[in-house]
């Protein structure tokens, strides 16, 4: 050892001509909290089988408006109507094949039989506050679900709930906290709270009949309100096409005068 450090310490400094391996443009880069994907490109091949099963990547989630007040936590809540895999799977998805691509992907596909995939994650803090932060909010949207009438998975539970139209609760819900030590720090009774404003929220759009569509949007047609009088110029004034038939003219006759 002690000479292999002497010996060390002379070694010349790398050549200025040495450049190192350049990246390719479509590596993947690190994939940020909020979201978004940075500069990812799935390959042809993970496209191809989230087309086929149906599975969509997290652009598609939107952010929602709920109704938390103050929002002590900083909460923040995404949901859509598909089926979107985590932010953190699109680093295993780029076009350039990973080794755990094939595996990812069966996981999805087997977890397809779960109507409502939740996550959440924490950001802002050491990795262990935010582990604890995101365990804590997703255990209050379990007893937020259970409290709705929903299992953990979004399905209905129609014990002492009696009969209902919903069958379930269908797509993605992502809650992120933007303050995991006010979350770690916070009285259960109070997040869950907060939980059940999210599901009182998003169960408007992610519920699903049981013919399998979504409830939202369906709506009895509403025609807007007839007048009085456009009832009655309607009434007085027949259209072309009853003039047509009936072989009428609102016009005045025309006499041909003789000459």
């Amino acid at each position: 050892m002690r000479r292999t450090i002497p010996r060390l310490a002379h070694l010349r400094p790398l050549s200025a001509h040495v450049k190192p391996r350049p990246v390719p443009s479509g590596a993947s880069k690190p994939v940020s909290w909020d979201g978004s994907t940075g500069e990812v490109e799935p390959g042809k091949h993970v496209i191809s089988t989230c087309r086929e099963h149906d599975i969509s990547f997290p652009q598609q989630a939107r952010s929602v408006k709920v109704g938390l007040g103050a929002n002590p936590y900083r909460l923040s809540v995404a949901i859509s109507q598909k089926h979107c895999v985590s932010v953190h799977s699109m680093q295993y998805f780029d076009k350039f094949e990973h080794p755990l691509t094939k595996t990812i992907l069966d996981h999805y596909i087997e977890k397809k039989k779960e109507p409502l995939w939740v996550s959440c994650f924490a950001y802002g803090a050491s990795p262990f506050p935010c582990r604890k932060a995101a365990k804590k909010v997703a255990h209050a949207l379990r007893d937020a679900l259970a409290a709705a009438g929903y299992d953990r998975f979004g399905r209905r539970m129609l014990v002492g709930h009696g009969p209902s139209t919903v069958l379930d609760l269908y797509g993605t819900l992502r809650v992120i906290s933007h303050d995991p030590c006010a979350v770690c720090n916070a009285k259960f009774i109070d997040l869950l709270e907060h939980a059940k404003k999210i599901i009182s929220c998003v169960e408007i759009t992610l519920r699903r009949g049981k013919n399998g569509r979504h409830l939202e949007g369906q709506k009895p047609k509403q025609h807007p309100p007839r007048t009085h009088g456009a009832w009655q110029n309607q009434r007085h004034e027949p259209d072309s096409r009853q003039r047509q038939h009936t072989g009428r003219s609102s016009a005045p006759p025309q006499w041909n005068r003789p000459r």
